[in-house]
């Protein structure tokens, strides 16, 4: 439909959606994918029609906590920041990540250094530059205790 400024009064015969499902570890993407179709058979009214299209997929990575390099990052991050860095264990999926791990057992550290309201992936993204700087800080440090 029409979603420039300003009003629009006629409604399109169409409509589309994308949806991105951010997997966490233990979470199969097939099973996701099917409880998705089994919701929409079940809660999607009659007059409308849809499809499922699978685009790409990825599993979720967890990081070892133990790791040299996630410790190298979390002594990083304390000396940019001043304060121990705070884990989340929240979904992600970056496909190249497992594959990393699965094909060569290699970890790696995903870090992210956005605020909430920079809208990561979304429209009018931004990043706070100042945030920025001081995670360029954090990963000097992090380069520094790797080489150490």
């Amino acid at each position: 439909g029409f979603t420039g400024e300003g009003s629009k009064t006629v409604l399109p015969a169409r409509a589309m959606a994308k949806l991105s499902c951010r997997l966490v570890p233990d979470q199969d993407a097939g099973a996701i994918k099917g409880m998705l179709e089994a919701y929409l058979e079940t809660n999607a009214p009659d007059t409308i029609s849809w499809t499922v299209k699978e685009f790409a997929q990825a599993p979720a990575s967890l990081s070892d906590r133990s790791s040299p390099w996630i410790q190298a990052m979390m002594s990083g991050q304390e000396a940019a920041w001043g304060v121990r860095p705070m884990f989340r264990r929240e979904g992600g999926s970056v496909p190249m990540v497992s594959d990393l791990k699965t094909i060569l057992g290699i970890e790696s550290v995903n870090v992210g250094c956005g605020l909430q309201d920079d809208n990561v992936h979304g429209p009018n993204e931004k990043m706070h530059l100042p945030t920025f700087y001081t995670f360029i800080e954090a990963l000097v440090h992090f380069l520094y205790d790797v080489a150490a």
